[in-house]
């Protein structure tokens, strides 16, 4: 028979039991609490990187609702700040007037750099569109606001670019190399100043712009005359509304007057294109990287 367990053994077991059970009941709250705290640390980092995405979201979209306000090709009716759906559905430029887009750059250009009198006294000679039977000048800004079919207001929109003080913009630096139209303004400046070139041509010295976004076009200049006839020359070329700068001359003094050989630059705007923007926000960090580059927006 087995022998008998004292009271004292059986009080030793049902400690011994308990403290197993404890023991387990511990290690799986530990196990549950570990778990629950990997879980929320996730949940909050979770939480968090949504937010940085939903702020850099509303961002993009606050900036982007901006420029169209502050180009003045959508208009914001109920007066928010922020343009709705309805109003990016419903927004058509061609549709808008000048009035309503106030301190826009389109009003700026179209209503107050388009009829600058100082722009307009160094423009060029207008073309015979410009200017009705009688020969006064046509309001093409009145003519877009009046127009209501599209394509009528798109007609009007660049007549009237060509046709006013906005015109002295492109001549003075134009958005495109054209060397021809170049060789054809300095020459009708030479023709003014009552001494033709022996030589005028375009150079192959190439030199980058101290400008940044301004490309060079080089040009080499060669004649020979009075002295009075070199200096209103440079008087003329001083007077361009296009920038002639004169990277090197040689003057020198012969029988008949002066010879003057100039090297100089005139310059173009290089295209900027559209600007795409990407930034990328880390879940492990709020360092948002930002790269721009040409081609379109995102």
């Amino acid at each position: 028979m087995a022998e008998e367990k004292t009271p004292a053994e059986k009080k030793r077991q049902k400690i011994s039991k308990a403290q197993q059970i404890t023991m387990l009941e511990v290690l799986a709250a530990s196990l549950v609490l570990g778990a629950c705290m990997v879980i929320s640390i996730f949940l909050i980092k979770y939480i968090k990187f949504n937010t940085k995405i939903i702020s850099e979201k509303s961002e993009a979209i606050t900036e982007y609702d901006q420029s169209l306000q502050n180009i003045g090709v959508c208009r914001d009716t109920d007066n928010n700040k922020r343009l709705s759906d309805k109003e990016l559905d419903n927004c058509d430029p061609n549709a808008l007037s000048y009035e309503q887009v106030p301190n826009t750059l389109r009003y700026n250009a179209m209503v107050e750099m388009a009829e600058n009198k100082d722009l307009e006294s160094v423009a060029r000679q207008r073309s015979e569109n410009c200017f009705d039977e009688e020969g006064n000048k046509i309001d093409f800004n009145k003519l877009y606001s009046e127009a209501t079919d599209s394509l009528e207001k798109e007609r009007y929109l660049q007549t009237a670019k060509i046709c006013s003080a906005l015109r002295v913009i492109p001549d003075a630096l134009p958005a495109k190399k054209n060397t021809e139209a170049l060789m054809a303004s300095l020459n009708q400046l030479l023709i003014l100043s009552g001494k033709e070139m022996d030589s005028l041509a375009p150079s192959d010295e190439m030199t980058e712009s101290p400008i940044v976004g301004l490309l060079t076009i080089p040009v080499r200049l060669k004649t020979a005359g009075s002295d009075r006839e070199i200096v209103n020359i440079l008087d003329y070329l001083e007077r361009s509304i296009r920038d002639v700068d004169i990277l090197s001359a040689t003057i020198e003094w012969t029988e008949g007057g002066l010879d003057m050989s100039l090297s100089a630059n005139a310059y173009y705007l290089e295209d900027a294109g559209d600007l795409e923007t990407t930034k990328t926000v880390s879940a492990k960090s709020y360092n948002a990287n930002t790269n721009k580059k040409s081609g379109g927006n995102e």
